[in-house]
């Protein structure tokens, strides 16, 4: 007698993926010109070089910086990012801070460095306080000749204090939000009493971080900030 043949059981298969049409691709690497150009940039805006509503001419740019117009639009799409240009009319022009954008800003700051301070109170190295006491001579001096040497140096006397708290988040996000071109202006405008006001708290930020006096330096670098968009606030608006 024929048997009739077993019928195997139908095998599911898994249906084929579809290939990811709308997958976003992985993000390109910035090139190291890109990166050249987009810090060659963001310096001479933070620096007062490209004044504010200034016009952005990426041929211009890259023309001048001998690169090609990609890295200089990848660039502009940075610098729009962090806030230091705008698209205007199919243009880039370098951002106008409004007064309330700038009190916003140094408020953030005024947090961020008085943290920083106590932090380095706490736990600078020797060798970290001895480069923050090699600042002193330069960062305390009355004299008003100083004054361009004290706006280029500012920012890295500051970072070798920051960078002292031992938190590299911390230091770089009060990198990020230091994007005040009116500072070098703001420089040329002290008066010798501001001056001379600006030089002793720099000293006694200095010492109490040396001394390890943590709540001290974090009070002095608030201080410090207070005072300076007070002289921004009054002499800039």
């Amino acid at each position: 007698m024929t048997q009739n043949p077993v019928q195997s059981e139908p095998v599911e298969r898994a249906p084929a993926e579809a290939p990811a049409r709308d997958a976003a691709p992985p993000p390109r690497p910035r090139t190291r010109r890109s990166e050249e150009v987009y810090w060659t940039l963001r310096r001479e805006i933070t620096a007062g070089v490209l004044r504010p509503n200034a016009a952005l001419v990426e041929d211009e740019i890259a023309a001048r910086l001998g690169v090609s117009r990609t890295p200089v639009r990848e660039s502009m799409q940075r610098l729009e990012a962090d806030g230091l240009i705008d698209s205007h009319r199919r243009r880039w022009i370098v951002h106008e801070h409004t007064q309330d954008e700038i009190v916003q800003l140094y408020e953030v700051r005024c947090g961020l460095e008085s943290h920083a301070a106590r932090l380095a109170g706490r736990r600078a190295t020797p060798e970290q306080l001895k480069v923050i006491e090699g600042w002193r001579p330069r960062m305390t001096a009355h004299d008003p000749a100083v004054l361009n040497d004290r706006a280029r140096n500012n920012d890295s006397f500051h970072d070798a204090i920051n960078a002292a708290s031992g938190n590299l988040r911390l230091l770089a996000a009060i990198q990020a939000n230091r994007l005040f071109h009116f500072n070098t202006r703001l420089a040329a405008l002290y008066s010798p009493d501001e001056l001379a006001r600006s030089s002793r708290q720099h000293d006694e930020l200095i010492t109490a971080v040396c001394a390890r006096d943590a709540e001290r330096a974090a009070t002095t670098a608030r201080e410090h900030v207070e005072f300076s968009l007070e002289l921004i606030l009054r002499k800039l608006f």
